[in-house]
């Protein structure tokens, strides 16, 4: 039996990127609760929202960046 590499590369890759957006999307969950549980300690820095493809985005971001 002969084995199929490009079927093999196509399986690899798409397991490959399937991993690394729910990695991202879970490192961004701990990002975002990390922010929202520290930036009110900073004096001077508002926290900021974004919404993007991977979900929501909480930034830190020092206030004289922000009009």
């Amino acid at each position: 039996m002969q084995r199929n590499e490009f079927a093999d590369a196509c399986i690899a890759m798409t397991l490959g990127i399937g991993a690394g957006m729910l990695l991202s999307v879970f490192g961004q969950k701990l990002l975002n609760q990390y922010y929202r549980n520290t930036c009110h300690n900073h004096p001077g820095h508002n926290l900021i929202y974004t919404k993007g493809f991977l979900g929501d985005t909480y930034y830190c971001i020092n206030a004289k960046y922000v009009n």
